[in-house]
């Protein structure tokens, strides 16, 4: 998969699946816009990006504000002349039980992990769109990933809100795909398991470890190195015709055991 002369924006970049998948699309060929509330580690994976051989610069605020998800746009197309490739990764977690949850608790992970992604494809829409009305035979004018989880599709006890922004996640790539279609823009969703990050922590501690993996078909959590691929697949060529898919690439665990 190459992805020379394409312009990525990937959300949540400076660390974990974010950070590996920049890494990676760099090292195809493409220019990657880094997002990160945390400007060190943004920074860094810059710097790593361009120390081999690759193009990036970033963009550091959270997607949950319009203006963040404005500028990751603005960037793009000031430093690179547009915008191919939209990964919206960026997510919390708080975890709480439905009683005990705050609405602090609640608002953060919604506004990161649903109103962020909403923001995000809203401010690619006047480049996806445009360049479809000037190119409507084209096979892609433009690729939307949207990171789920199985959380989403499952439910999950103590993450009710996580649980909501995933659905509503899958909802937003299906509404997109609908509404965008006749662009010749594809819109996708990748929905992950339990993936070794520090998002996942808590989970893999001794204390749940056994009973997570006891959940999960092939026995054993993800690597970031196990789920980039199946996002670099829907964000190149060959995944031209396909459009309102979610991929699982959680090791069974969305069918359970």
């Amino acid at each position: 998969m190459q992805f020379d002369n394409q312009v990525a924006i990937i959300t949540g970049s400076g660390r974990g699946i974010g950070r590996s998948l920049a890494l990676e699309m760099a090292r195809a060929g493409a220019k990657v816009i880094i997002n990160d509330l945390d400007e060190e580690v943004a920074n860094l994976v810059v710097e790593e990006i361009k120390k081999d051989g690759g193009e990036a610069l970033a963009v550091i605020g959270s997607v949950a504000e319009r203006e963040t998800a404005e500028q990751l746009v603005k960037k793009a197309v000031q430093q690179y002349g547009t915008v191919n490739i939209l990964v919206n990764n960026a997510a919390v977690t708080r975890p709480a039980m439905i009683d005990k949850m705050t609405d602090e608790q609640w608002d953060l992970v919604v506004d990161v992990g649903m109103k962020g992604v909403f923001n995000c494809i809203r401010a690619v829409a006047p480049i996806f769109k445009e360049r479809g009305k000037q190119n409507p035979d084209a096979l892609s004018n433009g690729k939307i990933i949207n990171i789920t989880s199985v959380a989403g599709l499952t439910g999950s006890i103590g993450q009710i809100n996580y649980s909501a922004a995933k659905a509503g996640v899958v909802g937003m790539t299906m509404s997109t795909a609908r509404e965008w279609g006749k662009y010749r823009i594809q819109s996708n969703a990748v929905a992950f398991g339990i993936v070794e990050t520090r998002m996942t922590e808590i989970i893999r501690t001794e204390k749940f470890e056994d009973v997570y993996k006891n959940k999960i078909v092939l026995n054993r959590f993800a690597l970031t190195d196990d789920v980039v691929p199946g996002i670099m697949f829907l964000s190149s060529p060959g995944a031209n015709y396909i459009t309102g898919h979610v991929l699982n690439i959680s090791g069974g665990y969305h069918i359970g055991v």
